[in-house]
């Protein structure tokens, strides 16, 4: 596991950046002294390749030596102003999250990555449960900021600005103790789960990762996937990681992501499902010629949407399995995608997924089943303790169902909780959503479950009509007989509403409770 780990990261050039002995010679101090963070990405891309391009955001340019220097100087005032810093931040995609984090492995402390999506209240909670002391925004979250007092500083845009450009004179730590790194729930009520992870020092996972999509150093990554999330924190450590080039849009914009695709001849492109969709649909034959691999996750990868990206680019999707607490579950390489875009991929090293049965035993291969796993990345537990964690031989709950197919391959057919029982009969809403994406007439949908007097629970399905005559022309009837032509009579939906747009969260998934 570990010579796989090693050829997987030194291929991807991890390890050893460009022809830089003194890149070389950083590799092991940097791991020692850094871990696998932010930081020390940052470090070893400034060894390797000093004045090359780090970063191009909303607000312009930074280069290697940019980079680490700013991320220092926010370090040294953090430092000035707290010995124990305990760092929020809510941010977009830009140098307003990416300062921080690389602050973060600097200084040794804790850092909580905020859901843009919360409220002031949740916000509040967030910072009292955690004893947030410093909080870094982007200008537009600061009407929802709590007023904490003296307990907590906020930094805006302009004060970040300015930090970054001369910090305090404190002295930074030259082995930091690495402070958790602490990524939020969406909050679908009530507080935001916090969920503690570790900077890991080695993470074997990420072989499976760079198995899955062929980062090269040097490449130049558009990343729409948000970088408050799992998803996005680590697409950013993967790309600093191997030296390359992020390029970002802090608010996501299909036309900008194909014009910063084109103009900067990106070799990758890090998003999720929907905003997939969204330029699939715009594509007005932008060059994306340079375009080596498409990165996905934070939501299923539906069969249609995977066809049409493979249409559209080439046979170079590869999509990634994991989830907020546990990380990396699963990674497919752009030969299984094309193969079988139903099919999340391999297990990575490092990783044990076994899956179990509502008694708790581990199910024969093809049954669908509960999926636990554990790995070095997984969560340490959540900062409210009192947050429940469903385990079973030292393995935790992922939340989803799923299988293993005789190849060894995963597959996941829904949440667990959104699996609908009708009648006795169990139906997988995915199910249900992927007949339903091929039928014309529909831009996009949601599956759902409604109560019913006669089966306790029956299918619903949310449909945004496309704009042409097959959209116009599209029913209620049409819609349950298309259904019904392509699945058993319980999987019919019951409920068809036609709604303008489905509410999505900043991830892109569907938030439910404001259909």
């Amino acid at each position: 596991m570990f010579l796989r780990f090693l050829r997987a990261t030194h291929r991807a050039g991890m390890i050893s950046l460009g022809n830089s002995p003194k890149a070389a010679l950083g590799v092991i101090p940097n791991l020692l002294r850094f871990r696998f963070t932010t930081a020390r990405a940052i470090e070893q891309g400034y060894l390797a390749a000093p004045e090359r391009t780090a970063l191009i955001d909303d607000t312009g340019l930074l280069t290697y030596r940019d980079l680490r220097t700013q991320a220092r100087n926010v370090a040294r005032w953090i430092l000035s102003v707290t010995d124990q810093p305990r760092i929020g931040v809510i941010a977009r995609n830009g140098r307003g999250i990416i300062l921080p984090l690389g602050a973060k492995g600097y200084t040794g402390g804790s850092i909580f990555l905020l859901n843009v999506g919360s409220s002031t209240e949740q916000l509040r909670g967030c910072i009292e449960e955690n004893n947030i002391n410093i909080l870094f925004t982007d200008d537009e979250f600061l009407p929802r900021i709590p007023d904490m007092g003296t307990a907590m500083v906020v930094v805006d845009g302009a004060k970040l600005a300015s930090i970054s450009m001369g910090g305090g004179d404190a002295t930074l730590p030259l082995f930091p103790k690495h402070g958790d790194i602490v990524l939020m729930s969406s909050g679908t009520s009530g507080i935001p789960k916090g969920i503690l992870r570790a900077e890991p020092a080695l993470p074997f996972v990420v072989t499976g990762y760079l198995e899955a999509i062929p980062f090269r150093a040097g490449d130049t990554v558009q990343m729409t996937a948000s970088m408050f999330h799992t998803w996005g924190w680590s697409a950013l450590n993967i790309t600093l990681g191997v030296g390359g080039t992020i390029v970002t849009q802090r608010v996501f914009d299909p036309a900008n992501a194909f014009r910063q695709l084109e103009h900067f001849r990106c070799g990758g492109l890090i998003s999720s499902p929907i905003f997939l969709k969204h330029m699939l649909d715009l594509d007005e034959h932008y060059d994306t010629s340079r375009l080596r691999f498409i990165g996905t996750a934070g939501n299923a990868l539906t069969p249609l949407l995977a066809e049409r990206l493979i249409d559209r680019f080439g046979p170079i999707v590869a999509n990634i399995y994991g989830s907020t607490e546990l990380a990396l579950a699963a990674a497919a390489d752009a030969t299984i995608v094309a193969n079988d875009p139903t099919c999340v991929g391999r297990v990575p090293p490092g990783t044990t997924l076994r899956i179990y049965d509502d008694a708790g035993r581990e199910v024969p291969t093809g049954t669908v089943g509960r999926i636990f796993l554990n790995n070095e990345t997984a969560l340490r537990g959540y900062t409210n303790p009192n947050t429940p964690m469903v385990t079973i031989d030292g393995l935790i709950e992922m939340g989803d169902l799923g299988y293993f197919d005789n190849q060894g391959l995963l597959h996941v057919v829904s949440r667990s909780d959104d699996m609908i029982i009708v009648g006795g009969e169990n139906v997988h809403p995915q199910s249900v959503a992927a007949v339903l994406e091929r039928m014309p007439g529909i831009d996009d949908l949601y599956v759902g479950s409604v109560d019913d007097s006669d089966t306790f629970k029956r299918v619903a399905t949310w449909v945004v009509r496309a704009d042409d005559r097959a959209g116009q022309a599209l029913t209620a009837a049409s819609v349950q007989g298309w259904v019904r032509d392509h699945l058993a009579e319980h999987s019919v939906p019951r409920d068809v509403h036609f709604v303008d747009a489905l509410p999505r969260n900043a991830t892109g998934k569907v938030v439910p409770r404001e259909l």
